[in-house]
């Protein structure tokens, strides 16, 4: 269950009090879906003091002049956090939304569609910014290998934006049978990259990047 919060207009004391309140009430796995007209650095920098590990945030709009997140509660709070957990929970929740857009345009709902995607959108340009601007550079320093899985793994982000921007040309038009055609190119893709990094990279960065880990995650989930 996802509730929405509208903070705009707020100063940040004000955020941080509406937000802690809200947040303090959620079951594990409830979101809340927050409205901003600021990128939200300040508010996460609380929570990230205050409730790390106990929560994930996740871009779903970029402004100006309106930035959304959703804010989700985890099962339980983590004291620590692994490469693993925290990018393969992002590659979970884009998945889904990928799930959802398909629906929709199968069902032909252009509304709906289109908010999806753009979702869909900001999620996996997100997710490729927090790889390739943070986890990668980090990854390849500790290992030596600039060569091997990352460069691999960057030559499909490529080939998977291309898709999204057929997709994006798609949807301007309205053309959901041609969304469609795309997703289904689009979704072995994703499969075939994820099980890579979530069965070998991901597990190696965690090896190698012992003790460091959580300043990276820390740093990537702050990414705009």
């Amino acid at each position: 269950m996802e509730h929405p919060i509208d903070l705009v207009g707020s100063t940040i004391p004000q955020a941080t009090e509406l937000l802690q309140t809200r947040f303090e009430k959620l079951n594990p796995e409830e979101g809340i879906i927050i409205k901003l007209d600021n990128k939200g650095v300040e508010l996460l920098d609380y929570f990230q003091g205050r409730f790390w590990g106990a929560f994930e945030w996740s871009p779903l709009q970029l402004g100006p002049p309106v930035w959304q997140y959703i804010m989700t509660r985890t099962p339980s709070k983590r004291t620590t956090r692994s490469i693993q957990e925290f990018l393969g929970a992002d590659h979970k929740r884009c998945d889904e939304l990928f799930s959802q857009l398909e629906q929709a345009a199968q069902a032909n709902d252009v509304t709906q569609a289109a908010l999806l995607f753009g979702q869909f959108r900001t999620g996996m340009d997100h997710h490729f910014g927090m790889e390739e601007n943070i986890f990668f550079p980090a990854f390849e320093k500790s290992t030596g290998m600039t060569q091997g899985p990352t460069m691999v793994m960057r030559m499909e982000h490529r080939q998977m934006s291309g898709l999204i921007g057929q997709m994006a040309q798609a949807m301007e038009q309205n053309k959901l049978d041609g969304v469609t055609r795309v997703i289904s190119t689009l979704v072995i893709m994703m499969r075939q990259h994820n099980i890579k990094e979530e069965q070998m990279l991901y597990p190696m960065a965690d090896q190698y990047l012992d003790g460091t880990t959580d300043s990276l995650i820390r740093t990537m989930q702050k990414l705009v």
